[in-house]
């Protein structure tokens, strides 16, 4: 079975501090993998809710395989996407439309 890190990242508004958090687990295909990574998503949105936390920019990278020991960011080959969260909820960004918006000028 194909098994995928889902990496969680986010920075409260503010803050220049970031927390990642990593979690590989071995999902039947890459549909059950989305579905897991979009409840952790929402998740984290309900939880920043009840805190009361805003942020700047938040979100859950998947990656495909066991990459548990491994630096992990969008520029990785094996970067499948993010669902980026906002206070409207989250939308999943696939990893060449990501990596495009993170290279546009601001």
């Amino acid at each position: 079975m194909p098994a995928f890190t889902i990496v969680t990242t986010s920075a409260t508004q503010g803050s220049d501090a970031a927390e990642v958090s990593t979690l590989a687990d071995e999902f039947g295909n890459e549909s059950e993998a989305l579905g897991y990574s979009r409840r952790m998503a929402e998740e984290m949105v309900g939880l920043a809710h009840q805190l009361s936390l805003d942020f700047d920019y938040s979100n859950v990278g998947l990656y495909e395989g066991d990459l548990i020991d491994e630096e992990l960011d969008p520029a990785h080959p094996a970067f499948m996407g993010a669902w980026v969260l906002d206070e409207e909820g989250v939308a999943f960004v696939p990893a060449d439309e990501f990596r495009e918006s993170e290279t546009e000028p601001s």
